[in-house]
């Protein structure tokens, strides 16, 4: 399949200055935001929602929130993993969005960042994982 297009960010950390009155808390930038929807870019280390100690209440959602109110979580991402996420401004766009993953109807993709070399006996019969060069001897 083709790449995917290419989305410039509406805000970039740290930013230069506030746009539409809505600065950028540390951990996270906003790629795209609508009435409905707000997608960031979550970086590793920050929860995507609170956590059940007093100390894990820090997390995507409660950043995210203190410039969206309202902003209601869809998915997640692993506290040690980053990547982009969608969070619903209402209601029914988080009802629809939560219906579409649940129902796998979102399509996901995740890449893995490694160094040193792929054991390609090791990874035998894992699914949708492969070592680049695979066939070659890796690389």
């Amino acid at each position: 399949p083709p790449p995917p297009p290419v989305v410039e960010p509406l805000y970039e950390y740290p930013p230069a200055a506030p746009v539409d009155g809505l600065p950028v808390g540390s951990g996270f930038r906003v790629i795209y935001m609508d009435a409905q929807i707000v997608v960031v870019e979550k970086a590793s280390g920050l929860l995507s929602v609170p956590g059940v100690s007093p100390s894990a209440q820090d997390c995507l959602l409660s950043r995210v929130g203190h410039h969206v109110p309202g902003v209601r979580i869809v998915h997640r991402l692993d506290r040690d993993t980053s990547g982009v996420m969608v969070l619903a401004r209402d209601a029914e766009s988080h009802r629809i969005l939560s219906v579409a993953f649940e129902r796998r109807e979102v399509g996901k993709e995740y890449l893995a960042v490694g160094e040193g070399w792929c054991d390609e006996e090791a990874l035998q019969g894992k699914e949708g994982v492969r070592c680049p060069g695979a066939g070659t001897g890796g690389a």
